[in-house]
């Protein structure tokens, strides 16, 4: 496969959203669960972050890395500006791996704006909800917390 998980920790910035490079519509390519189904499949359990998740990817061909992620602006991609130029092809032809790709089923709890939501895929569908933890689960948190 062209693409593997990066060695590296990828410094840097938003450099395209993910419509920008993707052939999908705009609300597809926002959308979290099956983004992160997609990149569960092809690499594993992501690297929380705020507001979501990332992976660290490098490109075999060109030896540029880049990071996969979604974070409070929806499902990005990262890496160092000063190479976007180099890595909107590479990014492309990322998307077209994702988009041949079949998302397995997953999910990761993360926060966002001081909430804890769940994003995953199940039986192809996905899914950005907040967290529902029952009562008891609560009270008990609450409990130990000294609430």
């Amino acid at each position: 496969m062209r693409f593997e998980p990066s060695t590296v920790q990828v410094p840097g910035f938003k450099v395209f959203g993910r419509a920008e490079v993707s052939r999908l519509g705009s609300s597809r390519a926002m959308d979290r669960g099956v983004f992160l189904a997609r990149l569960w499949a092809l690499f594993g359990p992501p690297v929380p972050r705020d507001g979501g998740f990332t992976y660290f990817i490098r490109d075999r061909v060109t030896g540029l890395d880049f990071t996969a992620y979604a974070g409070p602006s929806g499902p990005c991609y990262g890496g160092d500006m000063r190479q976007q130029r180099l890595l909107r092809p590479v990014i492309e032809a990322f998307e077209r791996l994702l988009e041949a790709t079949t998302p397995v089923d997953c999910a990761i709890t993360y926060e966002l704006d001081g909430a804890r939501r769940v994003t995953g895929c199940t039986a192809g569908r996905s899914f950005d909800v907040p967290e529902r933890r029952n009562r008891s689960e609560i009270r008990d948190e609450r409990r130990r917390a000294g609430v």
